[in-house]
Parts: C-alpha cells; structure tokens; sequence
C-alpha cells in the first residue's frame, strides 16, 4: 500500500506534536546532518544539481533557525552559548550554498552530530533520572516553541 504525501505529513505532524523536547531536538538535528549530508553528497556529483543542492541546505539552515528561535534566552549562559554555535552552524551552511563547497559541510556536519549527541546523552540521563520536564512546552514572542534546557 503507497502512502500518500497528505497522509505522511499528518503523520509526521502527530509525532512532532506528540513528542518530548528532547526527541524534538534530536530529530532537528538528524533532519538538518540527513540535509547536510545529502548537499555534501551531491557536490561530489558532476554534472551537479545546483537547485536540489541549495534546496537542501536551505531547508538545513531553516532547521537551525528553529533550533535558534526555540531556544530560552532567560535561561542565560548556556543558552546564549547555543545561540551563537547555532549562528555559526547557520554561517556554515550558507557559505556552504554560496560556494558550493564541502568544506564547510565538513565542518557543520561533524560539530553538529557533536551537538546532536549530546543532546541526546543528555536526554537519555534526565530520562533515567525520570527528572525530564513534564510541562508542555511554551510558545515565545515569535510563535516558536521554547524549549526547556534548564
């Protein structure tokens, strides 16, 4: 049985809304390595597909915006410090576009699935603890969701 696109995205839409900050987080990130991945891939290619490369990262870089716009700045430090690594993963991807270069794909990839696993260490513990937050999260000014990192 195929699955249509309208019913894959209602899918995905429960499991997005359904999901815990921490897995929200993980999936963010694999979606914006899988994109990376895929641009870097294609820039080996010749002849290469030049729209389909910048569609990807464009899509990587949107993902990393909402990591940013997510984030509590009230928290303080930590969350200043993830705003500017996020900033410099955007500034990657965008170099990445322009130049179409591998280079700084490398280089975005590798500290983002840094990033990426400790998030989710970090999740996997508070989940042994049973100490993850159990609110639902907010909505900030901007109409993107606050996740919780304290």
């Amino acid at each position: 049985m195929a699955v249509n696109s309208e019913s894959h995205s209602a899918y995905r839409q429960v499991d997005v809304e359904t999901t815990s900050q921490g897995k929200l987080i993980v999936m963010l990130f694999n979606g914006a390595i899988q994109r990376a991945e895929e641009s870097r891939r294609l820039m080996s290619e010749q002849p290469m597909d030049i729209p389909t490369i910048n569609n990807k990262l464009l899509r990587a870089q949107d993902i990393v915006t909402e990591l940013r716009t997510a984030l509590d700045m009230s928290v303080g430090e930590l969350a200043e410090s993830l705003d500017r690594t996020y900033e410099y993963f955007h500034y990657l991807l965008v170099q990445a576009n322009i130049k179409k270069d591998t280079e700084p794909l490398v280089e975005c990839i590798e500290l983002m699935t840094g990033i990426r696993d400790t998030w989710e260490e970090l999740f996997e513990q508070l989940a042994e603890k049973d100490e993850l937050p159990s609110e639902q999260p907010t909505i900030n000014k901007h109409g993107a969701t606050v996740l919780n990192i304290t």
